[in-house]
């Protein structure tokens, strides 16, 4: 595996390792699956609860109906980890290429700002669920009533410690383990853009600097310059090839994720105009609607650093000598000027764009819920 992937995503490559989205040799397939298994067993235990409880408290069915989508998109964003690692090494395997490899000052100071970034995305996911995982896990000890950190549906009585314990630690470590596979993979899938994105930056930093001798140009000179649009160009397709790979890989998983959080938004719009704010459960609503904006949000942001990033590779030749070029090179570079003009835009399912248009859209669509409903 790349330098470039380890630095960026060491945290999230040692935890999926451990918890078997990224198998080993020396892994057994059967634990990982019984892992796998018990995640979605939560998710049925959920949502058999919800059914059972449909004429319930609303702040009961409320909080179910809000984990319940989150839990299971959680599992369909499992699968390819588990079912297709191989095409999920693919992209890793991209960074290999000597072609995303740096080689000048400037581009390591590119790529290394990407890997900056990712470590920081990843170690910001990665600490603020270990501490939400432990107040949450942690919360119902405190209570006198026995219950699990999330409710679910359970075929026997809880009133016997040594019935209570063991099904509580095995219920959070569950939780552990559902978080710990679906959101950290977050980070992973946004950074990944991003670090397209350092590549498109890189690109343009080559075309606006063809030569290293702007002020004494010839013809001789610009036969090693025509050698490098020649490498510009194979760069240039292997990014794309790379976007390709991911879109494949990815587009389904973030599908699932902004589908499963467009509906928990729903569901805290409802209990945002139903709950009063003197009940001390407005402030879960407040914190999740914030929550499922942001993680939204986080696959917008470089869906459109990348569309905005190839939009300006045209710019980039305009800024370069192009006019002092022979004719040949001026052709290669209309070619590669013409080739930018495809759009390459990250999407959710193949058909969602993943743009800051797109959020502006779900935005103003749960507004609108929240404020039909409070009108009403």
């Amino acid at each position: 595996m790349a330098d470039i992937i380890e630095s960026s995503f060491d945290i999230i490559i040692m935890i999926f390792k451990f918890i078997g989205l990224f198998p080993h040799k020396k892994q057994s397939k059967i634990l990982v699956l019984s892992l796998y298994f018990s995640k979605v067993m939560l998710a049925v235990l959920v949502l058999v609860n919800l059914v059972f409880l449909r004429n319930s408290d609303f702040i009961v069915m409320s909080k179910l109906a809000l984990f319940f989508p989150v839990i299971a998109s959680s599992c369909v964003r499992d699968v390819p980890f588990l079912m297709d690692g191989q095409r999920v090494r693919k992209c890793f395997s991209f960074f290999e290429n000597s072609d995303f490899v740096p080689k000048s000052d400037e581009e390591r100071k590119i790529m290394d700002e990407c890997v900056r970034l990712c470590r920081r995305n990843v170690r910001f996911y990665f600490f603020s669920i270990l501490i939400t995982e432990s107040f949450w896990n942690l919360l119902p000890l405190f209570e006198r009533n026995r219950k699990m950190p999330i409710d679910i549906w359970l075929p026997y009585e809880l009133t016997r410690a040594e019935v209570y314990y063991p099904t509580y630690i095995y219920v959070c470590a569950v939780c552990v383990y559902m978080v710990l596979g679906g959101e950290m993979s977050e980070p992973l899938i946004g950074g990944l853009a991003y670090h397209a994105t350092g590549q498109l930056k890189i690109l343009k930093y080559n075309l606006e600097n063809l030569s290293q001798f702007p002020d004494d140009y010839s013809l001789i000179k610009f036969e090693g310059v025509y050698g490098r649009l020649k490498q510009i160009i194979t760069h240039h397709n292997n990014i794309l090839s790379f976007i390709s790979e991911f879109e494949n890989c990815f587009s389904f998983l973030i599908f699932c994720k902004i589908a499963a959080n467009i509906f928990a938004l729903g569901v805290c719009g409802v209990g945002l105009v139903t709950v009063p704010f003197t009940n001390m459960y407005i402030a879960l609503y407040i914190l999740s609607y914030f929550i499922l904006v942001f993680q939204i949000l986080f696959y917008c942001h470089y869906g459109s650093l990348l569309f905005q990033e190839n939009e300006g590779l045209t710019n980039a030749i305009y800024n370069s000598c192009w006019y002092k070029c022979d004719s040949k090179t001026r052709t290669v570079l209309l070619i590669i000027m013409e080739r930018s003009k495809r759009r390459i835009i990250l999407t959710a399912g193949k058909f969602v764009e993943l743009t800051y248009r797109t959020f502006t859209s779900i935005l103003k669509t749960s507004y609108s819920l929240i404020a039909t409903m409070k009108g009403l």
